[in-house]
C-alpha cells in the first residue's frame, strides 16, 4: 500500500497532522507512518530508512527535530535523505525563528504551517505522485518517452503540448546534485538500473516538474487566481466566471492543490463571446481588456476589476508570479518573461517596480 511518513519531535503535531489528513485519505488510500526522533535514536539515517520502503510516495518533515533530544538533526537532512533516495519530501516549520522561505526548490515542497492547509496541501500532492506512479506502471509506453516534457504530455493526453511543455525544462544536472550521483552510480556495466528504478526515478522527476514549474508559472495551465488576470478581472470574480470556463478544468495529476484551467480550452470558450461583441465594444486595446468586456456580455454585469495603480485594471492579460498580480504590457506596469521563469510561462511577466529593485543586483 502506498504510504505517507510524517516526522515531527512533537507527538502532538503527528497526531494533528494524521488527524487531518484521515478526512481527506481513507485508510486504503494510504498508511500514513510516523516518526518522532529522540535521543535514543543512535543512528537516526538507520531508523529513518526503516520507515520507507518502495510504496512510500511522500516524506513531510518539520524543519526542527531537535525537541526530544535528537541533537543535530533537521529537517534539512531529511530532506537530503530524500532527494537521494527520489521519494518527493515536503518540509514545515511552525517555529517562527526559524521560518522557512514560502518558495521551494524544484525537488521540494513547501507545506503551510497551519495543521489545515497542511493537511490539504498533503493529500494533494500525496494523491498526485501516486497517480503518476500508477499511470506510469499502468502505461510501458510512458517509460520509453524521450525527455520529461513528452512524459508530461503523455500523462495528460496532451501529445501536441510536448514543444510547450520542453519550454519548462531544467538542466537537471544543475538542479540536483543528488540525480547526477543516482545516475553516475549505474555507471559501471554490473549497476544496470531495473525498470522499477527508472519508473520511480521519472515519477520523481516528472512530478516534481508538473507542481513546481509548470502549474507555478502560468503558460499552457494557470490557476484559477491566475487565470483572473488573463482575463482582467479581480480574483473575487472567479467564482461566478468559473461557472462558464468548467470545461476548461484541469484534472490531472495535482488538481487538488487549487483549481486549475487549461488556457488553450479557455480560450475556445472565450472565442465566441468575443465574436459575439458589438461593434463598439469590439475596439478594446489588449486581450485582457477583451476578455472581460465579452465576459461582461454574457453576464450582463460589470465585473469588477482588478487593483492595479497604473491602469486602474483596464488592460491586465499578464500574471506576475513575484508580486502575485495581474499585470499588462504598459511599459511602467510589467516587462518580458526572462530567464526569472521559464520560457514556457506565456502568461508571465514581471511587474515592473519588482524588477526594477532586484535585476541590477542580480545581474539580468
Amino acid at each position: 500500500m502506498n504510504s505517507i511518513l510524517l516526522i515531527d519531535d512533537k507527538a502532538t503535531v503527528l497526531e494533528e497532522l494524521e488527524r487531518g489528513l484521515r478526512k481527506l485519505l481513507g485508510p486504503k488510500d494510504a498508511e500514513i507512518r510516523r516518526w518522532s526522533p529522540s535521543k535514543e535514536v543512535t543512528d537516526p539515517r538507520a531508523a529513518f530508512e526503516k520507515l520507507i520502503d518502495k510504496d512510500t510516495v511522500l516524506v513531510v518533515t518539520d524543519q526542527d527535530l531537535t525537541g526530544t533530544g535528537a541533537t543535530g538533526l533537521f529537517g534539512s537532512s531529511i530532506v537530503a535523505w530524500c532527494q537521494g533516495l527520489a521519494i518527493p519530501v515536503g518540509d514545515y516549520s511552525r517555529a517562527l525563528q526559524s521560518k522557512l522561505p514560502k518558495e521551494p526548490n524544484l525537488f521540494e515542497v513547501r507545506v503551510p504551517p497551519d495543521p489545515d492547509r497542511a493537511a490539504s496541501l498533503i493529500a494533494a500532492v500525496f494523491r498526485g505522485f501516486a497517480r503518476i506512479r500508477e499511470q506510469l506502471a499502468a502505461n510501458k509506453d510512458l517509460l520509453a518517452k524521450r525527455s520529461p516534457a513528452a512524459a508530461i504530455a503523455g500523462l495528460l493526453d496532451v501529445q501536441a503540448l510536448e514543444s510547450q511543455f520542453a519550454l519548462y525544462g531544467v538542466r537537471l544536472g544543475a538542479t540536483s546534485a543528488a540525480l547526477v550521483e543516482r545516475f553516475v552510480s549505474t555507471a559501471a556495466p554490473d549497476k544496470e538500473p531495473t525498470e522499477e528504478e527508472k519508473r520511480a526515478l521519472l515519477a520523481y522527476i516528472v512530478g516534481h516538474l508538473l507542481l513546481n514549474a509548470v502549474l507555478k508559472f502560468p503558460g499552457p495551465i494557470a490557476s484559477a487566481t491566475e487565470l483572473s488576470g488573463y482575463l482582467g478581472v479581480a480574483p473575487g470574480e472567479m467564482a461566478e466566471i468559473g461557472k462558464l470556463l468548467e470545461a476548461a478544468v484541469y484534472k490531472g495529476p495535482f488538481s487538488e492543490v487549487c483549481t486549475y484551467y487549461w488556457v488553450s480550452k479557455v480560450d475556445d470558450l472565450l472565442r465566441p463571446l468575443i465574436d459575439a461583441l458589438k461593434e463598439t465594444e469590439a475596439k478594446t486595446e489588449t486581450h485582457g481588456e477583451r476578455h472581460r468586456v465579452a465576459l461582461e456580455q454574457k453576464l450582463g454585469k460589470k465585473l469588477k476589476r482588478y487593483d492595479c495603480p497604473r491602469c486602474h485594471g483596464q488592460n491586465g492579460g499578464y500574471w506576475c508570479p513575484f508580486t502575485s498580480h495581474a499585470v499588462c504590457q504598459r511599459p511602467d506596469c510589467s516587462v518580458g518573461a526572462n530567464s526569472w521563469v521559464p520560457q514556457g510561462a506565456r502568461l508571465c511577466r514581471i511587474e515592473r517596480g519588482f524588477y526594477d529593485e532586484w535585476a541590477p543586483i542580480l545581474g539580468i
